[in-house]
């Protein structure tokens, strides 16, 4: 059987197919559209998808959507009714728009797609939790999801046994921890749903000295692992802002205009809200482990992409974590279809989805080979790439590297990656300033072979730490200083010959050459921009930016004065 799971009109339009025991495609649709964290019907995806695997529209034995669009229709409704007149905006802005796109979603396959089986509907935290569950190494565990919001659910804990997921308790909206996270995201001056990051990478450089002003008066705690949150100084119903002018007074910090400088205020502020955040998780962790006797995690949803937070539940709490890498929203696809296929399976022993990290478009060579002719671009076809690029990189050169199908969620793994070496301080603001085009503060983050990963890193107790999920304290920072963050963490990928065969040379070629199995990984784009997916979008970012080599698949395109 053959299921396709879609998640739009939120976030991270995304798609996902599976057939009875693999995971055949996945990706975003803002790799093919170009517009980050496209929203949109993901018809591009689709089409992606069903090219990839040689498959018609009908092919498709069931279409799942990773929500419940009348319960989330219902909440909005509930919001309008519970903050009116305040609410105003939602109900001449976002109900339209949402009877508009996303409640007919399923007469929309129909008539714009031609899909003429079965579309049917998950609800948004089980969609996480089964991307979790379903993909993860563990017969038995707990799964915990947390986000913004979903349809009610900002929380979910789901028991899984086998093939089956039971919901055991859940929070709703407003209480959120996500929302919590995004606000202060918003405070701080960075982009909801995008700058969270930058709240995480900006925190060690302060002192959570805010915490208690956070902690109890906004965010307060309960001893059973719930939380809520002080509703006086939040305004969910504004697009503009989320918080309520109050929270000014009671922080007794401005909030932060995206052009201003950081300041030390922001500094500890973003300290205290990771602070705040990791314990609110940790206390929501501990009496599930006590209740059901097991320290087996798996975790989805935006939160779960939180490194700082998520390395530290193991070392305090000594749990045994599993994440998917697409744990946002977009992961909602895949889970909408695992659930869906694994629903018949429940009483079957137990089955797991292999999880790779490479499950977009792949651009064969002569495609890329006939891009650079016809734009006419000089190249050469390498001998030993591998060999080539790590002279370059050992000569502290930028590269970036299309190779094999794009990665599945939001980091890049070495499909779409920007590599350099890591040795030398200065090549982190080299990379901010002239690559990334982004904040001086932000932290890069390295890859490392597999069977160098506990010589160099810490490794939390785990074999491998394949999808940059974790941060890891750095072992040897003098040798690997531009990856080393001010708190002398390290946001690790970990990639073997089995894994990533093409990265893997290049690492094993750098470490002959420098004794160092460690380069610096980030993702192929531009500040703004999404993840590059094509040959043509790798060449539009290379020539816009101080990149500079681009290696796709063999073929390789230098800078005049790079080599």
């Amino acid at each position: 059987m053959l299921i396709l799971g879609i998640s739009c009109y939120y976030h991270d339009s995304a798609v996902a197919l599976v057939d009875d025991s693999r995971i055949l495609f996945a990706i975003h649709e803002e790799r093919l559209s170009r517009r980050k964290h496209d929203a949109r019907f993901p018809v591009l995806a689709i089409g992606s998808a069903l090219h990839a695997s040689g498959l018609r529209i009908n092919d498709i034995d069931r279409i799942v959507f990773y929500e419940d669009p009348k319960l989330k229709l219902s909440r909005l409704w509930d919001q309008v009714i519970d903050n009116w007149p305040r609410s105003r905006r939602i109900f001449d802005e976002d109900l339209p728009r949402f009877v508009q796109h996303k409640l007919p979603i399923a007469s929309q396959l129909r008539v714009h797609m031609g899909f003429n089986h079965r579309v049917e509907f998950s609800e948004h935290h089980r969609s996480h939790a089964a991307s979790a569950f379903f993909t993860s190494p563990f017969e038995r565990a707990v799964v915990v999801t947390l986000d913004g919001v979903g349809e009610y659910e900002t929380a979910s804990v789901h028991l899984g046994e086998g093939n089956r997921l039971t919901k055991l308790r859940s929070i709703h909206f407003p209480h959120s921890l996500g929302l919590f996270y995004s606000v202060f995201t918003q405070y701080l001056g960075f982009e909801v749903n995008e700058g969270e990051y930058k709240v995480m990478g900006l925190a060690p450089y302060g002192r959570p000295r805010y915490r208690d002003k956070l902690l109890g008066p906004i965010l307060k705690l309960h001893e059973d692992g719930a939380f809520t949150l002080n509703r006086r100084f939040f305004d969910f119903c504004r697009h503009d802002r989320h918080y309520d002018p109050s929270l000014i007074a009671h922080l007794g910090v401005m909030p932060r205009r995206p052009d201003e400088p950081v300041r030390e205020e922001h500094h500890d502020l973003a300290a205290s809200v990771q602070e705040a955040l990791e314990i609110a998780i940790a206390g929501i962790l501990a009496p599930l482990m006590r209740e059901y006797g097991t320290s087996d995690f798996c975790f989805a949803g935006g939160v779960a992409l939180n490194c700082t937070a998520n390395a530290r539940m193991i070392r305090d709490l000594g749990i045994n974590s599993h994440i998917h890498p697409a744990a946002g929203d977009a992961g909602g696809a895949l889970g909408a279809a695992l659930q869906w296929t694994m629903r018949s399976r429940e009483h079957e022993a137990a089955r797991r989805y292999p999880l790779d990290a490479y499950l977009g478009v792949d651009y064969p060579e002569p495609v890329i080979k006939a891009t650079l002719s016809l734009n006419n671009i000089p190249f050469r076809e390498s001998a030993d790439i591998a060999e080539d690029l790590a002279a370059a990189l050992a000569a502290g050169k930028v590269v970036a590297i299309l190779h094999g199908r794009d990665e599945w969620g939001p980091r890049s793994l070495g499909a779409r990656s920007i590599l350099a070496d890591p040795r030398a301080p200065e090549m982190k603001d080299h990379l901010n300033a002239k690559i990334k085009f982004r904040e001086e503060f932000r932290p890069f983050a390295p890859v490392v072979k597999k069977e160098a990963y506990g010589e160099w890193f810490e490794t939390l107790g785990m074999a491998e730490s394949p999808f940059m999920l974790y941060t890891h304290k750095a072992l040897r920072p003098d040798q690997t200083a531009a990856v080393a963050h001010v708190d002398g963490t390290s946001r690790v990928q970990t990639v073997s010959a089995e894994q990533n065969p093409y990265l893997y040379r290049v690492l094993d070629a750098f470490e002959r050459r420098t004794g160092v199995p460690v380069l610096i990984n980030t993702s192929f784009n531009l500040r703004g921009e999404p993840i590059v997916s094509s040959p043509s979008d790798a060449l539009k970012t290379f020539f816009a930016s101080g990149i500079d080599a681009l290696a796709m698949e063999n073929f390789l395109v230098e800078k005049p004065g790079a080599d």
